[in-house]
Parts: C-alpha cells; sequence; structure tokens
C-alpha cells in the first residue's frame, strides 16, 4: 500500500502559529517536513485547499466567462502552490512529492456555478496549473472532486492528458469513477482514510485493513481532506514505524 495521508494540520499542531501556505509557502514547507519525519508517508502530499483556484479567480476580478483567460499559476494563490511543490522538491530531493488540485467541478461550485461550460473552462485552467505543479517538481498529482456529481468526463480530459504528457501520474478523489485515463481513483487502486482512522491506534489499524480492501495491496490510501489537527499522534508515529 502507498500511504499519501494531507499533514497540513498536523503540521500546524506542532508548530504553533505557523506559517500560511497561501501566504508563505515557503516557510510552510519546512513546517510540513516536521509532520512528514513523523508519520513518514510515501507520497509527500502538499496542501489540501478545495477554495484556492475559485478564490485566485476571485482575486483577478473576472467573471465566470472570462475563466479560461486566467493563468493560475500566475495568480498570487496559484504561485504559492506552485511554490509550496518547488520547495518540497527541495527539501526532500529523494521523496515523491504530490501536489493537490481541486476539480473543475468543485471549483466551479466554490466560484457559485453548475454551468457545464464554466466547469469545462476550469478544467482547461487546471490543466495548465497541475502542468505547472509537474514543471516544479511534482511526482504525482491529486485531484479532489468530492463534492460534485454528473458527467465530468470532459472536464477532466484536459487534465488528465497534460499530466500525461508531463510524464505525471494522476489520482482523483471523486464519488463515481471516470473514464478519462486517471492512474489512480478512489474505488479503483485508490480508498481513502476517514478523519476518525486518526484518533488512535486501534482505529488506524482498522481503517488500513478496510481501505487496502478498497484499493489492493499496492493501492494509494489518501486521508479524506487534512488529518485532524487533534488526532492520535502515536497513531501517526505508528505510521511512521510501519
Amino acid at each position: 500500500m502507498i500511504l499519501a495521508p494531507v499533514l497540513q494540520q498536523v503540521a500546524l499542531r506542532m508548530s504553533p502559529g505557523g506559517p500560511d501556505p497561501r501566504t508563505d509557502p515557503a516557510a510552510f514547507a519546512y513546517v510540513l517536513r516536521d509532520a512528514v519525519q513523523l508519520a513518514r508517508p510515501d507520497w509527500i502530499v502538499t496542501h489540501h485547499d478545495l477554495g484556492l483556484e475559485s478564490d485566485a479567480v476571485a482575486a483577478e476580478g473576472v467573471d465566470s466567462g472570462d475563466v479560461i483567460d486566467v493563468d493560475l499559476a500566475a495568480t498570487p494563490l496559484g504561485a504559492a502552490a506552485v511554490v509550496l511543490t518547488t520547495t518540497l522538491r527541495g527539501v526532500f530531493p529523494g521523496g515523491v512529492i504530490a501536489a493537490s488540485v481541486t476539480g473543475p467541478a468543485t471549483m466551479a461550485r466554490r466560484m457559485g456555478e453548475d454551468d457545464p461550460g464554466l466547469i469545462e473552462d476550469c478544467g482547461d485552467i487546471l490543466a495548465a496549473l497541475a502542468a505547472a505543479h509537474a514543471d516544479a517538481g511534482a511526482d504525482r498529482v491529486i485531484v479532489w472532486e468530492p463534492e460534485v456529481a454528473g458527467d465530468l468526463e470532459p472536464a477532466h480530459q484536459p487534465i488528465v492528458r497534460r499530466l500525461a504528457l508531463a510524464g505525471v501520474a494522476c489520482v482523483l478523489v471523486h464519488p463515481a469513477l471516470l473514464d478519462v485515463g486517471y492512474g489512480a481513483q478512489v474505488g479503483a487502486g485508490a480508498a481513502l482514510l476517514g478523519p476518525d482512522a486518526f484518533m488512535s491506534r486501534d482505529a488506524l489499524s482498522a481503517e488500513l485493513a478496510r481501505a487496502v480492501g478498497v484499493a489492493g495491496d499496492g493501492g494509494v490510501l489518501l486521508s479524506d481532506g487534512p488529518v485532524p489537527a487533534d488526532c492520535d499522534m502515536a497513531a501517526l508515529r505508528q505510521l511512521g514505524e510501519r
């Protein structure tokens, strides 16, 4: 199994008052390092922020019809996310860095719309952001699409295509399986560990066994969002000692 929990809240618990990944991503990478050294995940997940891309567009002052013209990696928030990837690549030169990107339908919903055309435009600009993460040293990209169902394949195709060109594997977090070429999806090569899994050693052992049954022995096990800050640190240390 491949363990890839999101450790940002644990990192901030270990360094109270630490830097915000949105505004000081380079410093946050070093805070995250302490949590990574505790849990020793197989993949180092950069962050989990489902509002980052939609907030980046809002800060540009464009309406939904002009979203396609936004270069997310050139916006302050998008650039910060890419800097986090770049810095983690330097901090963990031999590690597997998994950058996070919000899914297009979730991004559109965070912008207040469910219009199929906007969702597809979001897919196009998110594909460019995912490629920027690959250029910055990401070995994997996780696409978080937990909130929206429906026909999302057209919006996800550009993301998968751009990452395939970059030679970077991608994982989709979504309630249904999309036939667009993701390397793994929740329910097919990947599984989520719920927040309660990290509240005790026994709970974590039971949840790992369940998740492996879903993802398979070589599957990717992701936390369902950030691991809670009030988790049992001994359970995380157990991961590091596995």
